[in-house]
């Protein structure tokens, strides 16, 4: 490659200036060993002249698209969050608000926390491991070492050797690697341990809008474990110990923190505004409780309560959140819980017991969430239908989504004597209908249900 004849004129230049001899011999000595490690890829030399380029598209955009969806997958299904379709996985992040987006960032950091501990252990293990350190600095350190000594001075020799003599990346981060090889193994936990509780007490308050908050916010996590970071953190650590300066890790941390919650108008692009937060409706309030919910909260309660629309009055969701409650919380009338309204630990959940924001959304065959909770245990449903047959009252059909089953359903609560209550139907299942039906079914055949 022509940057290594570039390279090679440097080498003879500065070899000339220290009068050292034999300069081919060393030149051809490091010609060979630089050939195991490296290569002039089609990537290395795009790197070497075109930087990260100038198109917005390239190749890599869409690798990286298709594995930041797969990735999302995975991390939603650590976080109970609803996913399909087979392997690789995809998160159904179609309104998430910011408590699943929340969800989503922790578990990802819980990931990463795991992958970073992995690596720490490996570095460790092989740090005592002397044929391993060895090996390493045969390989890298004769190379590179021998480099480092005659780069141009006061220049930058690791970035000096990485791109006028295109090392691979895999050998670049190796160096790093070896570096970290001859560092106290305490240090370098420390250090991460460190920087890494640092970030989560920073972010420990975010708020995630959208996906791209998350991506920007795991990647920067991300960074923190990386050979390059680490051996940079000790480093600026030690350093600063001894000056009493900050680290600049800490001032950038805060602007990483800052630019969740704030956006830069257009028309000021040297001001910071912080995004106004929407105002909620009414119903907003009159279903929740605290100040931390919107009507994207009200929109996903309904879904989960079986709520359909329209409910201009919010009379429908506020029956349901009583009926939910009412199956939550147990016949107790006392229970402070048992108000009517959805406050931050029956949506959030405690402990063993799920919130409602874990909540499926309710399938469309239900009618309201009273027949959900009678319904959607395995084989109830079942069970009913196949109770109506057995009463001759149903001849075919296999779902209460289809008409034939809810005329039926009707029917048996006319010949059971158990007219609708108030606001509900003749064919809604309620938990006496059910009862009354497996009863009649379980009765000799022409039998009557009252």
């Amino acid at each position: 490659m022509a940057v290594l004849l570039n390279v090679r004129g440097v080498l003879v230049m500065h070899l000339t200036e220290l009068k050292v001899t034999s300069v081919a011999r060393l030149f051809g000595i490091f010609a060979i060993s630089l050939s195991g490690l490296t290569g002039c890829s089609p990537s290395d030399r795009d790197f070497a002249l075109n930087g990260a380029g100038t198109d917005l598209m390239s190749p890599k955009t869409v690798a990286a698209t298709d594995g930041i969806d797969a990735y999302f997958g995975e991390i939603c299904r650590q976080a109970d969050l609803p996913v399909n379709g087979p392997r690789p996985l995809r998160c159904q992040t179609s309104g998430f608000d910011e408590y699943a987006w929340h969800s989503v960032a922790k578990a990802g950091l819980n990931d990463i926390d795991h992958r970073c501990d992995l690596y720490l252990a490996w570095l460790e293990n092989k740090r005592n491991e002397r044929p391993f350190v060895e090996s390493t600095l045969t390989s890298i350190g004769a190379t590179t070492a021998g480099v480092l000594g005659i780069a141009a001075p006061g220049s930058d020799a690791l970035s000096y050797v990485a791109l006028a003599l295109g090392f691979a990346s895999q050998t670049y981060s190796a160096f790093y690697t070896r570096a970290l090889l001859g560092i106290e193994p305490s240090t370098i936990k420390l250090t991460v341990e460190g920087r890494r509780l640092a970030f989560r007490e920073t972010f420990l308050n975010a708020r995630y809008r959208e996906k791209a908050d998350v991506v920007f916010v795991l990647r920067s996590y991300l960074k923190l474990c990386t050979p390059q970071t680490i051996t940079m953190d000790v480093n600026t650590f030690a350093r600063a110990a001894v000056t009493g300066e900050t680290p600049p890790q800490f001032t950038n941390l805060a602007l990483e923190r800052q630019t969740l919650g704030t956006i830069r108008p257009v028309s000021g692009p040297a001001i910071i505004e912080r995004r106004p937060a929407p105002v909620p409706s009414k119903h907003v309030s009159d279903a929740f409780t605290g100040p931390n919910y919107n009507d994207a909260h009200l929109t996903s309660l309904r879904q989960k309560l079986c709520v359909r629309p329209p409910d201009p009055d919010n009379s429908k969701t506020m029956t349901a959140i009583k009926m939910w409650e009412d199956a939550a919380h147990g016949a107790n009338p006392d229970s402070q819980y048992k108000n009517g309204r959805v406050d931050d630990r029956e949506w959030n959940g405690v402990g063993q017991q799920r919130g409602l924001r874990n909540l499926e959304t309710c399938a469309p065959r239900f009618q309201d969430i009273g027949e959900r909770f009678v319904l959607e245990s395995p084989g109830r449903e079942a069970a009913l239908i196949k109770s109506l047959k057995h009463v001759q009252l149903l001849t075919e059909g296999q779902s209460v989504a289809e008409p034939q089953v809810r005329r039926a359903i009707a029917t048996a609560r006319q010949k059971c004597t158990l007219p609708a209550a108030v606001g509900k139907q003749e064919s809604d299942v309620t938990i006496d209908l059910y009862n009354k039906v497996l009863e009649w079914a379980s009765k000799p055949e022409g039998s009557s249900c009252v």
